[in-house]
């Protein structure tokens, strides 16, 4: 039986059991998931797995049923009423979609791995200890993962989608006499080929033989080339500033910014759905609202919020589509992210600086006060030293504690986009950029 008569059966069944409506997503999932670390694989596994949600509607009281049960169709389907009975009542439920939208064709995306490949793949990464003597210690992992979903409810709106993707952290240990210095990256494709990990290996070896002998320098704003990782960091908050969810809430820093300039008129953002290519594409949400591609920020200009049909009804607009899965339920995100990129080098940005720094990564990054867009975090993996135009050494840690918004205020992106992974599912695609300023608010000890 294929996904889309169980789907039917669910939803005859909900309907039998006394639901006003329901809406069911079930998906067969394969995952490979590969870890390595100190330059030998520590961990393989590969299994496939069928996930449902199921969410049933009884007036305004809602259920959501989450698991594999597929054999018990009458079990699982009571196990959402219950909850559904049980329910205070949701006012602000928008319920289902009611008429068949029109999605865009499906390309294709479908791209098949093995363990093997895979493994193959690490041992080109776990070669680098022998290509370099400073690197003794490679870690990270590789997760391919492939997806059939059909989406049904009781309106007989259907989605079905499948596609594949795989995604990487790659962590480097250099180290000379006591020193000690660590690079990591975080890449993202639909395929493994296109995760280019020898390119990726290279980068990742380089910075950090380049980050040893860390030097102190003191606190304060410098003019700064932020990597593509370290962009990746920032923008998150970004990304949350976007979404209705915030604004709804009283925590986002863009609230009534539509049409304002709120970045760099050198920078535009695209939310490229449609980009096969992309790691987070899509056709639809979870809400079954057509994704279409948004650019969101055009020129420096906000143009868009991120909707679903939660946050679109109470702000009275229409859904755009964009809502995926949070640490706290439903959230619409800009998933699919692309930063255009700009017309030189990362080198040539660098060697127009003539005091500053290159930042490869940042962790540990919060708000300090969301609606004010103040955030924190602190430097990883690699801070250099820029004098005239060249890197002339590695620095010890920072925090940094700064506003995005002047952060991006005068900025420009370089040419060397590099697509990554990002929360909840999602993906970025994203040069180094230029910053005017950059604000490293205290000392770290190493």
């Amino acid at each position: 039986m294929n996904l889309t008569e169980i789907s039917k059966l669910i939803i005859e069944e909900a309907k039998k059991q006394g639901a006003d409506n329901s809406q069911v997503s079930i998906s067969r999932i394969k995952n490979i998931g590969t870890r390595f670390g100190e330059n030998h694989i520590t961990q393989n596994v590969s299994r496939n797995t069928t996930e449902i949600k199921l969410i049933t509607q009884i007036a305004n009281q809602i259920g959501v049923f989450r698991g594999t049960l597929i054999e018990d169709i009458p079990r699982m389907v009571n196990s959402a009423l219950t909850l559904s009975r049980h329910s205070a009542a949701d006012k602000d439920f928008p319920g289902f979609v009611e008429d068949q939208p029109t999605y865009r064709k499906a390309g294709r995306n479908n791209y098949q791995t093995n363990v093997d490949e895979i493994s193959d793949t690490i041992k080109y990464l776990i070669d680098q200890t022998e290509v370099s003597d400073a690197i003794r210690t490679v870690a990270g992992n590789i997760h391919y993962i492939q997806t059939e979903t059909v989406n049904l409810n009781s309106f007989d709106v259907l989605a079905k989608n499948t596609g594949s993707k795989i995604s990487a952290v790659i962590n480097m240990a250099a180290y000379s006499g006591e020193n000690e210095s660590r690079s990591s990256a975080r890449v993202a494709a639909t395929n493994l080929e296109d995760l280019q990990m020898d390119k990726t290996a290279e980068r990742v070896a380089q910075k950090a033989v380049d980050g040893l002998n860390q030097q102190d320098m003191d606190t304060g704003r410098y003019e700064t080339v932020l990597g593509p990782d370290a962009v990746n960091a920032l923008w998150m908050f970004m990304i949350q500033a976007t979404s209705a969810e915030a604004l709804i809430t009283h925590r986002s820093f863009l609230k009534d910014k539509i049409g304002a300039d709120i970045v760099d008129k050198g920078i535009s953002v695209l939310d490229a759905t449609d980009d096969l290519q992309h790691y987070a594409n899509r056709r639809f949400d979870i809400d079954l609202v057509p994704s279409e591609p948004i650019k969101y920020i055009d020129s420096g200009v906000l143009k868009s919020y991120a909707y679903n049909r939660r946050t679109a009804g109470l702000l009275g607009v229409e859904s755009n589509g964009r809502n995926s899965t949070g640490f706290a339920g439903e959230i619409p995100l800009f998933q699919t992210g692309v930063i255009l990129p700009g017309n030189r080098s990362e080198e040539d940005l660098i060697s127009a600086i003539d005091d500053g720094i290159y930042i490869t990564n940042l962790f540990y990054n919060n708000f300090v006060n969301a609606p004010e867009g103040t955030c924190t975090g602190l430097t990883k993996d690699g801070l250099f030293r820029i004098k005239n135009g060249e890197i002339i050494g590695s620095l010890k840690n920072f925090r940094w504690m700064d506003s995005i918004l002047s952060i991006f205020r005068n900025a420009e992106a370089a040419n060397n986009s590099v697509q990554t992974s990002s929360l909840f599912g999602g993906g970025f695609i994203t040069p180094s950029i230029k910053v005017s300023s950059f604000n490293l608010s205290s000392k770290g000890k190493h």
